[in-house]
């Protein structure tokens, strides 16, 4: 399952609810000249990345005006001795998961999935290739010497450097 951007804007594009971006990816469709299908692409990938950088910024002046000032910056806390704990949030380069256990005071578990991983993901169970493999599927290579093109593709998903570099 591929996460990001693409993922986030076809999926409010597509919803039954209003959805506030829809008139400016209507605009973008129609600049493109294409149909939201189309946009499962590496220019439907930085398209919409672009896109949901303009309507983060369209929501940043609501968003601090909800700020509360006088607030404390910090508090103190005390470290606990057992937990267990998990987050779930949609950053933006996609979907991004922790787990965490403590046991004696210290961590004794700790897991993170991040949106690189579901991206670059092997083949699951059915043999169906992840989003990554997927989108290089069938890839016309002008010069194999040198082969931008793949470049272009993996770097559409906007993968994080430590799993980049591999």
């Amino acid at each position: 399952m591929e996460v990001g951007p693409l993922a986030r804007i076809l999926v409010n594009y597509h919803a039954p609810r209003p959805w506030p971006g829809k008139n400016e990816l209507d605009k973008l469709l129609g600049r493109l000249g294409v149909r939201p299908e189309r946009l499962v692409s590496v220019l439907g990938r930085l398209a919409c990345r672009a896109l949901e950088a303009v309507l983060v910024a369209k929501e940043c002046r609501q968003w601090l005006d909800r700020l509360q000032p006088s607030g404390a910056p910090a508090s103190d806390f005390q470290p606990v001795k057992h937990a267990s704990a998990w987050g779930l949030v949609e950053a933006p380069r996609g979907a991004l998961g922790h787990w965490l256990t403590i046991e004696d005071g210290k961590i004794r578990r700790y897991q993170c999935v991040v949106p690189t991983a579901w991206n670059c993901s092997p083949r699951d169970d059915a043999g169906q290739p992840g989003p990554m493999e997927k989108a290089l599927e069938g890839l016309e290579v002008a010069d194999p010497e040198q082969p931008i093109e793949l470049g272009r593709v993996v770097r559409s998903f906007d993968p994080c450097m430590a799993c980049a570099v591999h």
